[in-house]
């Protein structure tokens, strides 16, 4: 097994989103909430965050990106954030065992669906056939399945295909799920297995296989408010927001599914 750019697309940027002028606040009047998501809600928590501070004058939001273990991390390491929104309960499990998240107050928010994907044009697999049916020299991506939960769900269903040991020789792993989806369109790999809400918008690929069948997890978002937030108030009120039926409008144009 090998890693190639490990780091190199992880995904690190804010995004602010100011109140509307005329509000009656000064910039520095403001409320700021600081929030780390994984790299695969990157298209989504713009308008997350735009829909929130429409409702909530006085209010910004901050948002950095990158793998669910990443961010863990990161916050483990003092980072300031206020909301942390990750592609599983895992990372929320180990920043509760910190203390960094009370784990009672923790929600899932939306559900995902792992898919196979290709480049078009190629072989035309399945998660059934990766293991006989990969052509010889012919690799796949998945996330790093110790920070990207992508990666770990992809391993899990390969593992319960039967198909892991087969391939575990023949995979590349990717820093997030960008760089997964980044291999298939730069035609480095046959294959990759990303969320079903990486698809809209990439150049080049196409969904060869879907994974709703007993052998798939079913990927959770989770989210939980820091034990530590320089807005707390704020930070589970876009939380509310997130998990309200405006948040879930919102998720579910983009490809997520509802809270179980």
């Amino acid at each position: 097994m090998r890693t190639l750019g490990r780091r190199a697309f992880v995904f690190a940027f804010a995004l602010v989103a100011l109140a509307p002028s005329g509000c009656g606040r000064t910039p520095a009047e403001e409320r700021e909430v600081t929030v780390a998501a994984a790299t695969s809600l990157r298209k989504v928590f713009p308008e997350l965050s735009a829909g929130f501070v429409a409702a909530h004058a006085g209010v910004r939001v901050s948002a950095t990106y990158g793998a669910s273990g990443e961010l863990a991390r990161q916050i483990e390491g003092g980072a300031g954030v206020d909301l942390v929104i990750v592609a599983a309960k895992d990372p929320i499990d180990r920043l509760a065992a910190g203390g960094h998240v009370d784990a009672k107050r923790a929600r899932v928010v939306a559900t995902n669906e792992l898919v196979l994907v290709g480049p078009k044009g190629g072989p035309k697999l399945t998660f059934q056939t990766l293991a006989t049916a990969l052509p010889p020299g012919e690799k796949i991506a998945i996330g790093e399945p110790g920070a990207v939960p992508a990666g770990r769900y992809a391993r899990e269903a390969l593992e319960k295909l039967g198909a892991w040991k087969a391939l575990e020789g023949r995979v590349v792993l990717g820093g997030n799920v960008a760089a997964v989806l980044a291999y298939v369109e730069r035609g480095e790999v046959a294959a990759a297995i990303v969320y079903r809400t990486e698809v809209p918008g990439a150049s080049g690929i196409e969904v060869l296989d879907g994974g709703k069948a007993e052998w798939a997890p079913r990927p959770e978002v989770w989210a939980a408010v820091t034990t530590k937030p320089r807005a707390r108030a704020d930070a589970e009120a876009l939380l509310d927001f997130i998990a309200g039926s405006e948040g879930q409008r919102i998720l579910a144009a983009y490809g997520f599914g509802p809270i179980p």
